[in-house]
């Protein structure tokens, strides 16, 4: 037997708070549709596990911790089986201090803490017999890889679409669909999963919204009613955008977030229909936490560094952001931290890797290959034990932006592989405690 609750609650801040990403600091105006927390509770004979979902770029670990012990205290469920992750939503509220947002909104923050719990404590309170069903589908017309050989021998990111300097794609993208239904005994739908890589950064501008993973919540509540809740997990997509720089497709960006939505939508729809939910399910979890070193700035970089806020007016605010930002880890005393990672396993054809940060998809798409798990489903911005891009040890030497040293990235060149290496290993494991059951 299993039940299940969901719920979902708004978390929109009051406008003018910073709105983090961009590359600029931003402060809102405006609202195009609500940001949310969202709430899923699994409960076997043996197990209760409590999924939230934040519209927010990240969560930071503090507001992991808090959120976990508040639910705990509401529901009695473990902190340690409380898997909290965001959306990456660029157009969301101030959860974190980012490279580009320096002021943090602590009423803000506290408020999310309670708003998050109290999601979990209403699915908690909600949870009746359901039937839970896995699918997989696949989308690769709205997802690209951002990162471009040049003709001159360099890596981009985002070179411009139409650059006639573009060789190449630096690396693939990861296409699955993986989808999780969750019905009402009698067959209503209760709320719908979906896993799909792709930043959830389409929309720009100073208007809040839960971009792509906000219409295509819409889109399934037009079909499946009001009552449906929709959880999206963010897979591997550190490098992954929604950016076609060939043109073919043509993007208006104040509409794009809506088609892709949608689209994803109706992949989702469709392998949802094809699912044959089970009123049975073996739930279990297994956690690990890896110790991360932090990269610090090289003689070199600092350098560059100096030589940039020496001249400021003739470099990109960008430019300037990081380089302060590398004089100022030259002094850090911080050395590193220990990285959460959890694995689920839905019984023994399905697993679900909650990773923390920002991962490249060749690291996702490594985990799947390795998997002994027909289906794993990759969740990354997970459990706010670092944050930051992780990147290939390639991207490392190649240059473009996501291997820049700055504050909220600088995760040792190695995580990705120790990432990958450490879920593997948990996922084998826990195939044989499923083989063994």
């Amino acid at each position: 037997m299993i039940r299940c609750g969901m719920s979902e609650i708004v978390i929109t801040p009051s406008l003018g708070s910073p709105i983090p990403g961009a590359g600029v600091e931003r402060h809102s105006t405006g609202i195009k549709d609500d940001l949310y927390v969202k709430a899923l509770v699994l409960e076997t004979e043996r197990l209760t596990l409590a999924f939230l979902v934040l519209d927010a770029v990240d969560i930071a670990r503090r507001e992991v911790e808090a959120v976990r012990s508040r639910v705990h205290t509401m529901t009695g469920i473990p902190g340690e089986h409380v898997i909290i992750s965001a959306t990456h939503a660029h157009t969301s509220g101030p959860t974190i201090e980012t490279s580009y947002v320096k002021a943090v909104d602590e009423p803000y923050l506290q408020w999310i803490v309670q708003k998050a719990a109290d999601a979990a404590a209403i699915a908690h309170a909600n949870r009746r017999e359901a039937r839970i069903g896995f699918g997989l589908g696949a989308e690769d017309g709205i997802a690209f890889n951002r990162r471009f050989h040049m003709r001159d021998g360099t890596v981009q990111t985002n070179p411009g679409v139409g650059n006639p300097e573009i060789v190449r794609p630096e690396g693939p993208i990861d296409p699955d669909v993986s989808v999780i239904r969750i019905d009402d005994l009698d067959g209503n739908p209760i709320g719908i999963v979906t896993n799909y890589a792709c930043h959830a950064d389409v929309v720009g501008g100073l208007e809040y919204s839960g971009d792509y993973p906000g219409e295509l919540s819409r889109t399934l509540k037009r079909v499946f009613g009001e009552q449906v809740v929709s959880l999206f997990f963010q897979g591997a997509s550190g490098n992954i955008n929604h950016i076609d720089v060939s043109g073919r497709t043509g993007m208006d960006r104040t509409r794009h977030y809506k088609t892709m939505g949608r689209i994803l939508a109706g992949e989702a729809i469709k392998v949802r229909e094809k699912v044959k939910p089970s009123t049975s399910l073996e739930l279990h979890i297994r956690r690990a936490f890896v110790p991360i070193r932090f990269r610090r700035p090289t003689e070199e970089q600092l350098a560059w560094a100096r030589r940039v806020l020496q001249a400021e007016p003739e470099y990109p605010r960008s430019e300037i952001l990081f380089s302060r930002q590398a004089i100022e880890l030259e002094h850090s005393e911080e050395v590193g931290a220990d990285a959460e990672i959890q694995v689920i396993a839905f019984g023994p054809d399905a697993a679900l890797v909650c990773l923390p940060a920002e991962q490249f998809v060749e690291f996702g798409l490594a985990i799947k290959n390795s998997s002994p798990f027909p289906l794993t489903i990759v969740n990354e911005l997970s459990n706010g034990s670092v944050s930051g891009y992780v990147c290939t040890p390639e991207a490392y030497r190649q240059g473009g932006y996501e291997n820049r040293l700055r504050k909220y990235s600088r995760l040792q060149t190695e995580a990705g592989d120790l990432f990958v290496r450490k879920a593997v290993e948990l996922l084998n494991e826990l195939k044989l405690v499923m083989g063994a059951s």
